[in-house]
């Protein structure tokens, strides 16, 4: 079904019918010439996986995801456990353990001067490149489009500024550096010879190329490959309505082929090191008694509700950042240019992210290897401990991750929103858990999975991926997934079906 001459031109995401043949002479039949002899192949597409094309693509996206995965690991070491061993060197505890467990309530006073310094270094390192500001992922996967160059500063800028402590999350580089590959190896795809050059097949093919770096990149950090082809399929969904009845996506082979992608570099990262088993709450949930019942829905949407209450807070907090940091930066621009401006205001930001560690350490990081901490040192989670943070404890960590995380993105520091408001689920999680109401045997079994997912779910439009995440996570079976969904829509809905953050941004 080929695309018209706008949709070709405003929306990238039509069934990339020019990798069928390099020559971009293959075309999709309509459905109902398919459905003339046989209704059973109304929806098929025509045959693919029989084409050199396809064998080339097969063996490119391969290529990109072994690459992906084994730089993820890198990268990983990096932003994560090199991360923890400078906070521990300095502060002489083991990070984030020892504040955990009843240890200092105040972190180590060399981390203000330490994250200062890692702010300004990031400052200058954008400077030096000139990269002032950088596509998120969703943008990425929406447009189909990562030029190499500009995702090689995204990534090496976002392990500089996770590095530095920043409370912002990994997804952002690696995705950058999955996409750039992908643009390369298209490039060389291309000049294999005529065939491959045919301009519309090499766009599609490029296209086809970025989306699997992207969806290799994450099927390296999350819990299981086809969870992050949900997620490249989701943010990939473009409106052709207002009100967002219709929706365009990529066609099956592409979504096949990201499949197969997504899990060669599940396959390559996990080969390098094997990513750790977590918890399995249900099954330990099931030992003590618990039973699906009906009421859990009901509950699945009173925590969503109170999540979106949550992500309302988060996000009015973030846009208290942003319009500070917003004209303080018109100030500097004004009187020291776009250097200065960009060095000082990411300098700010690492300032900030530093006091707020010392005042509640784990407001630094991504909040991705920070979370199975915070449940295991709650006490609300089955046989994982007796618990030594209490509410207010829990409470000061959701806000001043949220507030680190908004300084750190309204400074300018590299990274992505993803994995800190997934941290601060988890611990709004843990407070609900503690509301006495009758959550479930073990209350954060119930609560957390839920509200982990449904405060971003408040404003990230991928309900079916955060069904999959904690689904995987946590090795929840299908009747857990009932509340999960059910906080997931209401949160939504209140949030964005309503209007309500329309209205609150003025629009």
């Amino acid at each position: 079904m080929a695309a018209s001459a706008r949709e070709a031109h405003t929306m990238s995401l039509q069934p990339l019918a020019g990798v069928e043949d390099p020559a971009g002479g293959h075309r999709l039949q309509s459905s109902h010439q398919a459905a003339a002899d046989n209704s059973m192949f109304a929806q098929m597409e025509q045959p693919w996986a029989n084409s050199r094309a396809f064998a080339v693509d097969l063996l490119a996206l391969s290529v990109i995801a072994g690459i992906v995965g084994v730089l993820s690991y890198g990268y990983c070491w990096i932003v994560g456990e090199l991360l923890e061993k400078w906070l521990s060197a300095a502060g002489g505890l083991e990070y984030p353990e020892a504040y955990l467990k009843g240890g200092p309530a105040l972190g180590c006073p060399f981390w203000i001067p330490l994250c200062w310094a890692g702010g300004t270094a990031v400052g200058v390192l954008k400077w030096a490149v000139g990269l002032d500001t950088f596509d998120t992922f969703l943008v990425e996967i929406r447009a189909q489009h990562c030029d190499s160059l500009p995702a090689l500063k995204t990534t090496v800028c976002c392990m500089a500024s996770l590095l530095s402590g920043a409370a912002l999350g990994p997804e952002a580089g690696l995705a950058a550096a999955g996409g750039g590959i992908g643009t390369l190896l298209a490039r060389v795809v291309a000049s294999l010879g005529p065939d491959y050059a045919q301009e519309e097949a090499a766009d599609a093919r490029r296209r086809l190329y970025v989306i699997g770096g992207i969806c290799a990149a994450f099927g390296t950090i999350l819990p299981a490959p086809w969870v992050s082809l949900l997620i490249c399929f989701e943010c990939s969904f473009l409106k052709v309505d207002d009100e967002g009845k219709k929706l365009s996506v990529f066609g099956r082979r592409t979504l096949f082929l990201l499949g197969i992608t997504a899990t060669v570099a599940f396959m390559v990262r996990y080969a390098v090191k094997a990513i750790p088993p977590l918890p399995d709450l249900a099954h330990k949930a099931k030992v003590a008694g618990e039973v699906y019942d009906n009421l859990m829905p009901f509950k699945g949407a009173l925590l969503g509700i109170l999540a979106a209450c949550a992500a309302l807070v988060y996000a009015i907090i973030g846009a208290l950042f942003k319009a500070v940091f917003g004209k303080l930066g018109r100030v500097l621009e004004g009187c020291c240019g776009t250097s200065g401006r960009i060095i000082c205001l990411c300098s700010l930001a690492g300032l900030t992210t530093g006091v707020l560690g010392y005042l509640v350490p784990l407001s630094l990081a991504s909040g991705k290897e920070g979370m199975m901490p915070v449940m295991v040192h709650s006490g609300r989670s089955p046989v994982l401990g007796n618990g030594e943070l209490v509410t207010t404890d829990l409470l000061w960590i959701a806000v001043a991750k949220t507030a680190s995380y908004s300084a750190a993105a309204a400074g300018g520091m590299v990274g992505g929103p993803f994995f800190p408001v997934l941290f601060v689920g988890v611990v709004v999680g843990e407070m609900c858990a503690r509301i006495p109401l009758h959550w479930s045997v073990y209350p954060a079994v119930l609560t957390v999975p839920v509200a982990m997912v449904a405060m971003p779910s408040a404003v990230f439009p991928l309900p079916f991926t955060l069904v999959a995440m904690p689904l995987s996570y946590f090795h929840l079976g299908p009747l857990w997934c009932v509340p999960i969904l059910s906080g997931i829509i209401a949160a939504y809905t209140l949030i964005v079906g309503t209007g309500l953050v329309r209205k609150l941004a003025g629009q």
